[in-house]
């Protein structure tokens, strides 16, 4: 009897194999020659996606548009004017996003909130961020601790997975302390967000996929005690490494075992990790985790172009291919469509060609035409 699952990866593989042969080889046409302590609770008040052909594009009466961003805090904003968020946000109201996710409140050391255990930048951010989107009805989820050596440190033994896990949960336990004091005064704030991005790749065996599932529930049920009604989102990607039946089956894992109730899944159009090809197979297969687990999936269209890995480099996107994101993750989001990001790629402070991107969606978003890049 054939088995049915053997034989469907069996034939992704082949697939994939293709795939990447026909990155790899030369053309045969005419030119020749891929990051413990006291328990309060609070109540909560591979290739780039194809290019569109150049000249006038026509988009159709309904159109999918971008829902939420992320926010991704640097040093620098902690140096910010109020008038300058207030700007970010009117034109993210404006634009029709109603979910900022920040990325993280403490980055390495720094904390983008005032707080005792880490030391603060210059201007706190945490509580104009909430206060100004709850002015404009955005909706907040705040990230917890992050750390610039996440991809090293991930990469050892499940034992050193483990214990370095452990530090950085200590230190996300606190930040949520800290920060649910502030956030719960505001009914912007609907959750959390977990820094931990993770791969197809470092969980791969049942010893290191243990770490991580132990880590996410004990995590996430602390969250989940501080504050009952607040949302826990998670961020993934796939680079191929696993086929999309296991994929499927890791995430289900995660969600069935973790509180972890949001999966935000990169559509890498950005990174070009992954042929863009696959992207609406693993979509299917993440859609399919989630609903039988009664969870939801949110796709985060990225806003840019990968031109550099390391250091990392990257440019606003054409419109031309942020159309084809959205309505690629409009078939299977059931969280709404996401983005990496608002404030880095569509924002004329941004520089570059991201005033380009920004005057270019707002002609999608109105229904009027444009030229394609």
């Amino acid at each position: 009897m054939i088995n049915r699952r053997k034989s469907n990866r069996a034939g992704w593989l082949l697939l994939l194999t293709s795939l990447w042969l026909t990155a790899l080889l030369p053309s045969v046409a005419l030119a020749g020659p891929t990051m413990p302590a006291v328990t309060l609770s609070f109540a909560i008040t591979a290739t780039p996606a194809p290019a569109a052909p150049r000249g006038e594009i026509s988009y159709p009466e309904k159109r999918p548009i971008i829902n939420g961003t992320f926010l991704q805090l640097l040093e620098q904003n902690g140096n910010w004017e109020r008038s300058r968020w207030e700007s970010l946000f009117d034109t993210l109201g404006q634009l029709g996003v109603r979910q900022v996710v920040v990325q993280w409140m403490l980055h390495d050391s720094r904390a983008f909130y005032a707080g005792k255990t880490f030391g603060p930048v210059v201007r706190a951010p945490l509580e104009t961020i909430l206060e100004l989107a709850q002015a404009r009805g955005i909706e907040v989820y705040l990230g917890l601790a992050a750390d610039s050596g996440y991809w090293g440190r991930i990469r050892q033994t499940p034992l050193r997975q483990q214990e370095y896990l452990e530090r950085l949960r200590w230190k996300s336990e606190r930040v949520a302390q800290e920060v649910a004091i502030i956030a719960s005064r505001y009914g912007a704030f609907q959750g959390w967000y977990l820094p931990e991005e993770i791969d197809d790749l470092d969980w791969r065996s049942p010893q290191a996929r243990g770490v991580l599932v132990q880590h996410l529930r004990r995590l996430g049920s602390f969250l989940k005690q501080l504050t009952p009604a607040g949302s826990i989102m998670l961020s993934g990607f796939t680079s191929a490494r696993t086929d999309p039946d296991s994929y499927g089956e890791f995430w289900s894992t995660i969600f069935r075992e973790t509180p972890v109730d949001i999966l935000l899944f990169q559509d890498a159009a950005g990174t070009g990790r992954l042929p863009w090809e696959l992207l609406p197979t693993y979509l299917k297969a993440l859609r399919g985790a989630a609903d039988a687990n009664g969870k939801k999936l949110q796709v985060v269209v990225e806003l840019f172009t990968e031109v550099s890995a390391d250091p990392f480099k990257a440019v606003p996107a054409p419109i031309s291919r942020v159309r084809q994101q959205l309505r690629t993750a409009e078939d299977y989001a059931t969280g709404g469509i996401n983005s990496f990001s608002v404030p880095d790629y569509m924002l004329p402070e941004a520089g570059g060609a991201a005033s380009g991107l920004l005057y270019d969606y707002r002609k999608y978003k109105e229904g009027g035409q444009l030229t394609a890049p």
